[in-house]
């Protein structure tokens, strides 16, 4: 059973701020700022996809969720102003859904958003089939906060695989919800989550 330490999730955090600071030298910092910001205003070409989670906690909660995912997928030089390897892409997405337990009464919301760096073994355009790699992280909030969760406002760290095949994807993760040690109480929740989808084309 895989378990995440309560400090792991502040080093994980401190790690990828590190690896933006060490990317972004003073001449691009200026550069990654617009960049980030053309693709929040729709200006940088992205794929579009929207997908279904579904998952289960394996460690320390009786809990099941489903949540709807909207995506926009990017190049990854396309944002970042440094080099990169021609299949690594960049995944921001919003997801919403809800969850059901035994420690809490009825449905709950749960509602997060990710980043995710997003690697592909091929080309789309030229395999019908394309495995991939993915890991990020991001904010969850949960509508129900079990004894010693601390916090209903916690960090998402995700990773996962998963195979595109044409317009449609199907991908595993692994998910889990903790403060990273912002509160004296912080026992995270771990979780497996299957997923599917489909990219909508390019905007």
């Amino acid at each position: 059973m895989l378990y995440w330490p309560r400090t792991s999730l502040a080093r994980l955090a401190c790690v990828a701020g590190a690896v933006l600071l060490l990317c972004s030298n003073a001449g691009a910092a200026d550069s990654l700022k617009q960049g980030l910001w053309d693709a929040l205003s729709g200006k940088t070409p992205r794929e579009t996809a929207i997908g279904l989670y579904g998952g289960t906690a394996y460690d320390w909660s009786h809990m099941s969720f489903c949540q709807v995912s909207f995506q926009q997928l990017y190049d990854f030089d396309a944002i970042f102003p440094h080099p990169a390897p021609e299949r690594l892409r960049f995944r921001f997405e919003a997801d919403i859904g809800a969850a059901t337990g035994t420690e809490f009464s009825g449905q709950r919301v749960i509602a997060s958003g990710n980043f995710l760096a997003v690697y592909e073994y091929g080309s789309p355009k030229k395999t019908k089939i394309v495995p991939y790699i993915e890991g990020g992280i991001g904010l969850i909030y949960t509508d129900f906060r079990r004894p010693d969760q601390g916090l209903r406002l916690n960090f998402n760290p995700v990773m996962g695989a998963g195979l595109r095949m044409g317009s449609k994807f199907v991908v595993v993760r692994l998910h889990h919800v903790s403060n990273g040690g912002l509160d004296d109480e912080n026992r995270g929740i771990n979780s497996v989550v299957f997923g599917f989808g489909a990219y909508l084309g390019p905007d």
